[in-house]
């Protein structure tokens, strides 16, 4: 008994260590990566509080890292108010602060814990605090919301189903038993209801069965949300919305207090070869072909590029099939497994070099002479996997192949888009609008001409109707419209467009954001510089976007669209959901360069967005998987950040606009 005793303290001691070193704030998935003349620094956060915020700093060392010196001229997720998480990215502009850098250049990160801030949604003045993800017993989670009603009294409805995790494999988790207030859901399709006063904080709490252990971070937490209001006549109003909290940790024990007692500081490094120096003399400008790929595992594979797609008939495919399920369903060109992964061996050459590779929006691995390497998870059915390229002067390339995944060879073969194959194969297929505006002249003096928003709405418009399901009369192009001009349109498509078609609403042109009153604007033709009576408030489109009764309806600025009205959310470049559930639920989104308060001439943001709609090689693209699958680059040429999201109060249901290929 007493060597027991003795061995006690040392195996609590080594429980305490495992416990801290498995969460203990650290930077992972370091990565180093020239671009033209820049550096892009990727990096991710792990093992954080709930909502915990960091102040993050970056220098670098040419002598093996016996010295480290400034990186001044960065951007993006650097400095104070840094949040944990995956894919955060640095960019640092070379030349800025050296003549040149050539050679093993070593990085190191340095991360300090500050405070944290509440995660939270908000729905029709009806606040979403959460408080807690943490494990329980038996493989269970248990997740804690604070909710407040900031708004009249009303009935709150959450039902258990739609109250679902999603982890970065993409598998999906529905709570099994919920309590909102003092009401309980014993089922998973229970629907705890519970009438909220003004003013009144309730706390809900729900339990996930089965999870399993190696889980310790959440890609998003969705939690379907009903608002009813009763009069003395019965139902009077019914408020529909999907919440989310997106990229968060799971901790061991449950979190009550939103705040870090100590502060901690952590450190990683990452080594890279680079060789960036200013041109003496005007030379020829940098080449623009882009990577080559092909792949060497799985063999007996076909690469299908964009090149043989691009302006085929909407219903055919580069393989001769005329109907999307056949093509979706039927092609034989591809290999069928059994496995539910695949390894994904290539290479990816170009004679400037490779800036990166992913494979269905996850980063390859990068070895010598041009290979890459992935492992992909199969889902059972169809699958295409997805190989995008780009070298560093950002000329990209994507190609596809298919797998079939089948647990036997007699098993029928599905695509996840076969619901959507019948929805837009069919002559009442929904339709695609576009509102496309580019405003180059502003007469007033006081506000600078521009020359590239005509062409660059232009550009867009030319690839929605070429290569989407955009036909040619329903996209209305207005250049330079004064902001009379700008409503009346927008008047002509709030009576035109049903609840089954779709909008999409492009402006180019300049912007300006208040950041005291968070008052945005777009600036129509006939702005005044002294005035803001004819500019467009970003309010009254938020209302226009309320009233259009579309299914969908994806917003894109080359200006700013920011303030109290924006909810940007982390973007990723993997589809997050199944593509038929996303088109499903209504959604009302934006897609910003930034929150700028002036439009720079040549637009890096609009020449990204239209460079991967071209290159796109897959049927059905969300608009959040387009968006991230830009954002970095449009960060590599740009001072701002690009932002995504919903635009609130205006009807979100959590879904997304999906651009379907001709």
């Amino acid at each position: 008994m007493k060597k027991t005793w003795k061995l006690l303290p040392l195996i609590l001691l080594a429980i305490t260590l495992g416990n801290t070193k498995t969460n203990a704030q650290e930077f992972s998935d370091l990565t180093s990566k020239q671009l033209s003349n820049n550096i892009t620094i990727e990096y991710s956060i792990e093992g954080e509080q709930l909502g915990q915020i960091f102040s993050v700093t970056s220098t670098f060392s040419t002598d093996g890292g016996k010295t480290f010196l400034p990186m001044k001229s960065t951007s993006g997720y650097i400095g104070n108010s840094v949040s944990g998480g995956k894919n955060r990215v640095i960019i640092w502009n070379v030349l800025k602060d050296l003549p040149e850098l050539k050679g093993d250049v070593t990085f190191k990160l340095t991360g300090n814990t500050q405070t944290t801030k509440p995660l939270e949604d908000d729905f029709s003045e009806v606040l979403f605090n959460l408080i807690s993800l943490h494990r329980t017993e038996k493989n269970q989670l248990e997740l804690i919301l604070s909710i407040k009603n900031n708004g009249a009294p009303r009935d709150l409805k959450l039902i258990n189903g739609l109250i679902t995790l999603t982890d970065f494999k993409k598998r999906n988790f529905d709570a099994q038993r919920g309590k909102l207030g003092d009401v309980v859901g014993s089922q998973r399709y229970s629907t705890p209801q519970k009438t909220i006063k003004t003013g009144e904080i309730i706390q809900a709490s729900f339990i996930f069965d089965n999870i399993p252990d190696e889980i310790d971070r959440i890609m998003r937490l969705s939690i379907g949300a009903e608002l009813l209001t009763f009069s003395k006549f019965g139902l009077d109003n019914l408020d529909i919305s999907t919440l989310q909290f997106r990229d968060f940790p799971i901790s061991s024990k449950p979190t009550t207090s939103m705040s870090v007692a100590v502060s901690k500081r952590f450190e990683n490094t990452v080594t890279g070869n680079f060789s960036i120096a200013k041109q003496v003399t005007q030379a020829q400008k940098p080449e623009n072909d882009p990577p080559m790929l092909s792949i060497l595992k799985p063999e007996g594979v076909s690469l299908i590029g964009s090149e043989t797609t691009r302006g085929r008939l909407y219903a055919e495919s580069s393989s001769g099939l005329d109907d999307r399920r056949l093509r979706s369903v039927g092609s034989n060109d591809g290999i069928t497994v059994q496995s539910e992964t695949l390894f994904v061996q290539g290479t990816a050459t170009d004679k400037s070099g490779i800036y990166e590779v992913t494979v269905n929006g996850q980063n390859a691995t990068l070895k010598a002479n041009g290979v890459f390497e992935a492992t992909v998870d199969l889902k059972m059915g169809r699958n295409d996997i997805v190989i995008r390229s780009m070298d560093i002067h950002e000329n990209s390339v994507e190609r596809k192949f298919f797998v079939f995944r089948k647990d036997n060879q007699q098993q029928k073969t599905i695509s996840d888009t076969e619901e959507l194959d019948l929805v837009f194969d069919t002559p009442r297929a929904p339709k695609y609008y576009a509102l496309i505006v580019g405003v180059n002249e502003y007469p007033d003096p006081g506000i600078a001409t521009l020359s590239n928003p005509i062409r660059d709405a232009a550009m867009l418009a030319k690839v929605l109707t070429e290569k989407y399901s955009f036909e040619v009369q329903d996209v209305t192009f207005l250049k330079n419209p004064t902001r009379g001009q700008f409503i009346d349109e927008l008047d002509k498509i709030t009576r035109r467009i049903g609840k089954n078609d779709n909008l999409l609403i492009f402006y180019a042109g300049h912007g300006y954001f208040d950041s005291e009153t968070e008052f945005g604007y777009w600036l129509p033709s006939d702005a005044s510089a002294a005035s803001t009576g004819n500019w467009l408030a970003n309010s009254q489109l938020k209302d226009y976007v309320a009233a259009i009764k579309s299914k969908h309806t994806l917003l894109i600025a080359d200006a700013c669209f920011g303030g109290s009205i924006f909810k940007s959310r982390k973007a990723f470049a993997d589809a997050t959901d199944n593509l038929d559930k996303v088109y499903d639920r209504k959604s009302r989104k934006a897609m910003t360069s930034g929150a700028l308060t002036e439009v720079p001439d040549e637009s890096a943001f609009i020449k990204h967005l239209v460079q991967k709609l071209e290159e796109n090689t897959l049927d059905y693209l969300s608009a959040e998987e387009l968006f991230s699958n830009f954002k970095t680059a449009v960060m590599n040429s740009s001072p701002t950040v690009p932002q995504y999201g919903d635009i609130k109060g205006t009807g979100d249901e959590g879904g997304d606009f999906v651009f379907v290929r001709r």
